[in-house]
């Protein structure tokens, strides 16, 4: 009798810029057969390349990558591959990331400092698409009551004035002269601010600064 066929290993993308920690997943995930790391990258632009050309099942990002950060990869993947499942891993478990990770549709969060243990169990749920959030994101969450903060609270000052120009459909190099900007600092602003209130398109940066307490102009 020839033996059950083995279950297909979990295709894995890992994007982290600190090589040493990346180095150290890519090793964590190489002694577990069920899983088989496709591709290892240092910022989200190389991981949304290899998501595309890769088609993993699994995306660990690090939420604070340069440039676009993890949740922003994790927007972006999706536009192409909605079925990948993502673990997002940070450093930080403050009221704004368990805001934006809680609204960002993820299917899991673990700090860095984890025990392994913790992150075998984590990688378990979401490669087989159920969610996890640590034990200290789940008490952040529920000590901050689950509501989004204000936009004043998330976004930086420069970030609100571009947003304020933004809302009122002003073109970058408008929004560039009115405050004495180069157009691609407003690009840099207007895509942290997209990112930041779990935007993709006008409609749903309107409705995002109206639901964080920003007025719209509406």
């Amino acid at each position: 009798m020839s033996p059950a066929n083995p279950s297909p290993r979990v295709r894995t993308l890992i994007v982290e810029d600190q090589g040493m920690f990346r180095a150290f997943l890519v090793e964590w995930f190489a002694a577990r057969p069920q899983f088989e790391v496709v591709g290892a990258a240092a910022s989200a632009e190389e991981g949304l390349r290899l998501a595309e050309q890769l088609a993993p099942d699994l995306l660990l990002a690090d939420m604070h990558l340069p440039g676009m950060d993890g949740l922003g990869l994790v927007r972006a993947v999706r536009q192409t591959r909605p079925e990948i499942n993502s673990l997002i891993l940070t450093s930080l478990t403050d009221p704004l990331a368990v805001t934006r990770i809680r609204e960002s549709g993820v299917e899991g969060y673990l700090e860095k400092d984890a025990e392994p243990e913790e992150l075998a169990e984590a990688v378990k749920a979401v490669a087989a698409g159920r969610s996890y959030f640590s034990p200290r994101f789940r008490d952040t969450f529920e000590r901050e009551g689950g509501k989004p903060l204000a936009a004043g609270k998330i976004l930086s000052r420069r970030e609100l004035e571009v947003l304020t120009h933004v809302l009122r459909r002003l073109a970058n190099r408008d929004i560039a002269e009115l405050m004495k900007l180069s157009a691609r600092t407003v690009e840099f602003h207007r895509a942290n601010v997209m990112a930041k209130l779990n935007a993709t398109n006008h409609a749903e940066l309107v409705e995002s600064a109206r639901k964080h307490g920003w007025s719209t102009g509406a």
